[in-house]
């Protein structure tokens, strides 16, 4: 029971003293969730020397405002801990997509921001450990080219964490489709690929002899004789490292070696000089260059060849599978620090999953399991009756006696 004083424009001509109960349950200096349980019984109020007892609903109309009383969003809360999924699916799907989407939409704005810095945080410093290529998508129905049979399962984990993970799945159907149009049975002359990109490289020239030289090139890359293989023929138009002018004409096919052309789907791509060098070179990998290595033709004449680099789209290396020539390559050079951003990678998107299952099903405790509340007024008629039930059990059984 608390009692205070009541002054000013209350109750006029004097002042008043308010005594009511507070629940045991209830934190002090907080109310309780309904008006009846801040004021669950009367007011004793002392005016000009009268008691007035009187209930709640009859003294209401002294208060300064006949609203009724609410209780402060804080206050709300605290009583009521359940969580409003929303639309659970929605906000699953929400998170999947983007690490941390589907708790704002559910307007749990601390848990998406764990989950969005945790996820991605730990996501990408594993792809910059792997140097953006740990993280790639590879399925091969059989061995192709003289390669082992690729199957990167690690992806079923890092594609958890959504649209960051998801471009690898396209880059695998066109890889695929790549390798599908170079190998399979076409029709003679059908054009694979239009090539129009600039070239640095060198040539070696039965006139000119060897020089460095910059220009650009412009051709075709189309299926060769037979209906298998390709081939390629185009135009050089440049200069040499002295600034002479050069233009002449380009032909190649693979199958009779005179064409080396780097796939135009890959992660990493060998443009070491192997053919136009004296020395053996160092390896050198390359996502977003190709190699090119052609003939020079002056009609049916071979004048000589080039070889060099023309730039690779970022489309058509980001997230793109390996062979297993990069692959070796890149664990040479990365060592145990490749296989630690795999694992990071995996990491990051089996916690993404998780938090796709919370963004569903809401937390693990505090939702569902709560006891109901029952009011301070129900606990009390509960305890007098079984009190009541105490009493009368004796009062019967000494009536029996006396009877």
């Amino acid at each position: 029971m608390l009692v205070g004083p009541c002054r000013g424009g209350l109750f006029p001509g004097g002042s008043a003293t308010i005594a009511h109960r507070v629940r045991d349950d209830q934190p002090f200096g907080l109310p309780s969730r309904r008006a009846e349980d801040v004021f669950p019984c009367c007011f004793d109020v002392r005016a000009r020397g009268r008691l007035l007892s009187q209930p709640f609903a009859t003294t209401q109309r002294w208060l300064p405002t006949k609203q009724p009383l609410t209780l402060p969003v804080y206050a709300r809360l605290m009583t009521d801990p359940r969580i409003d999924l929303r639309n659970p699916v929605l906000a699953a799907a929400l998170a999947f997509l983007f690490p941390g989407a589907g708790h704002v939409y559910q307007r749990r704005y601390f848990k998406a921001a764990i989950y969005s810095v945790c996820v991605l945080g730990i996501y990408f410093w594993g792809c910059s450990l792997g140097e953006a290529k740990a993280v790639h998508f590879r399925w091969d129905e059989s061995a192709q080219d003289g390669q082992s049979r690729q199957r990167t399962i690690g992806y079923l984990a890092q594609v958890g964490v959504g649209l960051p993970a998801l471009p690898a799945v396209v880059q695998e159907l066109r890889y695929s489709a790549q390798r599908e149009a170079e190998n399979s049975d076409r029709q003679r002359g059908e054009v694979l690929e239009q090539i129009d990109a600039d070239f640095t490289g060198k040539l070696n020239h039965v006139t000119l002899g060897h020089a460095d030289i910059t220009g650009r090139i412009s051709g075709v890359v189309r299926v060769g004789d037979y209906g298998f293989g390709t081939e390629f023929e185009g135009t050089f138009v440049g200069q040499n490292s002295d600034g002479t002018p050069l233009q002449f004409n380009l032909l190649g096919s693979r199958s009779s070696g005179s064409l080396q052309l780097g796939d135009r789907v890959t992660g990493l791509d060998n443009i070491t000089m192997s053919e136009l060098v004296l020395e053996q070179q160092e390896l050198k990998f390359s996502g977003d260059r190709r190699r090119l290595f052609v003939r020079v033709v002056d009609k049916a004449a071979d004048l000589g060849m080039i070889e060099g680099t023309i730039p690779r789209p970022f489309y058509n290396h980001y997230l793109a599978p390996l062979d297993d020539e990069s692959l070796q390559y890149l664990n040479g050079k990365l060592g145990k620090q490749y296989e630690l951003a795999l694992v990071y990678t995996w990491i990051a998107g089996l916690l993404n999953i998780l938090a796709v299952w919370d963004a569903l099903q809401g937390p693990a405790y505090g939702y569902g399991d709560e006891e109901p509340e029952t009011d301070a007024d129900d606990k009390a008629s509960e305890e007098s009756s079984d009190e009541g039930s105490d009493t009368s059990q004796p009062a019967a059984a000494a009536a029996g006696v006396s009877s």
